[in-house]
């Protein structure tokens, strides 16, 4: 059987044009070819029906599934099992092309696309100085500048160039489906922000099969506060959240080795270098499950 290109429907979705080679084998599959051009993305989203396989013919692109960054290039495949959110998009300033196979063939009504607003939990954790609040919409006045204030930035992002606040929204809220996004309180007013997010990076998902581990992003945005331990205060009441009540095996940092306030602030939480990866530009730091004894004072449940 032979499906020309003349004969196939060719149409705009969310700025990716989308060649549908329709249904085929009595339905068990359906194929379509991608077009993405420089910039695109395809929102967070899942299926209720069919299992989706995404196999790069041209380009490379961000591709997060269940939670999980790949960067695809071509002739890679990316597997997306039904009831698995996912996204992609362009994140070198490239068009792609891909090849979309749905098993059973696409089937409009068990597709969902999430809504792109931060996903908001009821936890509430209490440090020694610090309080930690969910993070809701009505938080962006205060994200937006701390992502917009150089100072913070070099320190937080390794760069002093801002990104458009319609990116740093997108970047929290895409998170936020798979993380604790949490407002740092210090005396009754906002200081910073952090998450406890589930693993994101494959290398250390594949270092550590079958263990639930999480990762910890952290900003201070008050620069007037630095050097008063409030970092640490954050890090070590997420530590004892991710233990005793969220059943997390491991726990990781990120930090840049000219970071020292951050590294310093980890250590103090209980994390050190992961070995094996010297020379990283960002240095995993972790601490285990089995070296700490932890308990927290939790006022919420997800």
């Amino acid at each position: 059987m032979l499906i020309g290109r003349a004969g196939t429907a060719a149409f705009d979705w969310n700025g990716l044009t989308i060649r549908d080679f329709g249904a085929l084998l009595d339905g068990a599959a359906s194929v379509a070819v991608i077009e993405a051009p420089a910039g695109a993305a395809h929102p967070h989203a899942y299926s209720t029906a069919c299992d989706k396989l995404y196999f790069v013919l041209e380009g490379t692109l961000r591709m997060n599934v269940d939670g999980v960054a790949y960067s695809p290039a071509a002739g890679d495949l990316i597997v997306v099992p039904k009831g698995t959110v996912f996204n992609y998009f362009d994140y070198l300033g490239a068009p792609s092309r891909l090849l979309l196979v749905h098993m059973p063939a696409f089937d409009p009504e068990a597709e969902h696309i999430l809504p792109d607003l931060l996903r908001e939990h009821d936890v509430h954790l209490r440090g020694e100085q610090v309080t930690l609040r969910p993070m809701t919409e009505e938080d962006w006045p205060y994200i937006l500048a701390w992502n917009a204030d150089p100072e913070v930035l070099i320190w937080s992002d390794s760069t002093d160039q801002p990104r458009p606040p319609e990116d740093v929204k997108d970047i929290y809220r895409g998170v936020s489906l798979f993380a604790y996004n949490f407002m740092v309180e210090y005396q009754g007013e906002p200081i910073g922000e952090c998450w406890l997010q589930k693993m994101n990076l494959p290398q250390i998902i594949a270092r550590f099969p079958g263990r639930d581990l999480r990762r910890i992003d952290l900003m201070i945005g008050r620069t007037d506060l630095w050097n008063r331990g409030l970092g640490t205060d954050t890090l070590r009441t997420l530590v004892r959240f991710a233990f005793a009540q969220d059943g997390a095996d491991g726990i990781f940092g990120l930090v840049d080795p000219g970071n020292h306030r951050s590294r310093r602030a980890f250590e103090k939480a209980g994390f050190s270098d992961l070995p094996g990866c010297e020379g990283e530009e960002e240095r995993p730091m972790v601490v285990w499950r089995e070296i700490r004894v932890v308990s927290a004072e939790v006022e919420g449940a997800r």
